[in-house]
Parts: C-alpha cells; sequence; structure tokens
C-alpha cells in the first residue's frame, strides 16, 4: 500500500506545520505573494491577515503584527528617503 504521507511531501501546500489555519484557505498566502512577487513586508501583512481570525492566537495579536510591519516598512522607506 502507498504511504498517504507521500502526497505531503510532493504538494507541500496540501500540509501545514503547526495549526490548520492555512489550509482552509483557496489558496496559500505562500502561493498568493510568490505569484504577486511580494517583498518580505508584503508577504507577512498577507500572511497575518489571511489568519486573523483563524490563529489560536486572535485577532488582536495578528493585527499587531501586521501592524508592527507596515511600521517596519515605514522606517526603511523614511531611511531610503533621506
Amino acid at each position: 500500500m502507498t504511504d498517504p504521507n507521500i502526497f505531503k511531501k510532493t504538494f507541500p501546500d496540501l500540509k501545514q506545520v503547526d495549526g490548520k489555519h492555512y489550509l482552509n484557505k483557496a489558496i496559500q498566502p505562500f502561493t498568493f505573494c510568490r505569484a504577486n512577487n511580494f517583498n518580505i513586508t508584503q508577504s507577512n501583512i498577507i500572511k497575518y491577515a489571511s489568519r486573523l481570525y483563524d490563529h489560536v492566537d486572535g485577532p488582536k495579536l495578528q493585527l499587531e503584527k501586521i501592524i508592527h510591519y507596515c511600521e517596519l516598512e515605514l522606517t526603511h522607506l523614511k531611511k531610503e528617503d533621506e
């Protein structure tokens, strides 16, 4: 009999390490971000926004993480302007 985990190795978007908050999405945040050539800041904002109400830590912490990445990117852009 074929090992059922072979599909998870062949199709990594069918698995998730620690939780299931991305598996119920129509498209994985990683796939969406790669397809749109997002940078690390954009990708993290999408990641936290996509799991806003699905993550065990709750929406407030996810929003705080989004805000933090926005602040980091804003600081970066201001430094580039100098």
